[in-house]
């Protein structure tokens, strides 16, 4: 596997090092990130607790791809994940029930009112 880079900007405000590189792998499968982040710390002798590997694209038809990584002065921050509140379905049923009780008895209420009309003439 060769790579090759081709742009190398430093990120001093986010302490970190963007890589764009290009990876010649003849004769294999595109490499898992994990695979890849082993490699790319062999080549820039660093820990691969420091790498991020952002996306792998290859291209159609050839054995290259492009890759953006990241490599951090410190430890790769840990990303916040979102939390996701899911109502259980018992608690989503009786606000529906109880709604629907209550246009039925407003139904209702509105036929009682209103005055039966007499038979044809």
């Amino acid at each position: 596997m060769k790579i090759d880079i081709i742009e190398k900007k430093e990120n001093p405000f986010l302490k970190r090092t963007d890589l764009m590189l290009i990876l010649d792998h003849k004769g294999q499968a595109t490499p898992k990130k994990d695979d890849l982040i082993k490699t790319l710390a062999d080549k820039f002798k660093s820990e691969p607790e420091k790498f991020e590997v952002v996306y792998i694209l290859s291209e159609s038809g050839m054995t290259r791809a492009k890759v953006k990584a990241r490599i951090w002065k410190e430890k790769m921050p840990e990303k916040k994940k979102k939390e996701v509140k899911i109502k259980k379905a018992e608690e989503v049923k009786p606000e529906k029930e109880e709604k629907k009780e209550e246009v039925k008895e407003e139904k209702k209420e509105k036929v009682e009112e209103k005055p039966k009309k007499g038979g044809k003439k």
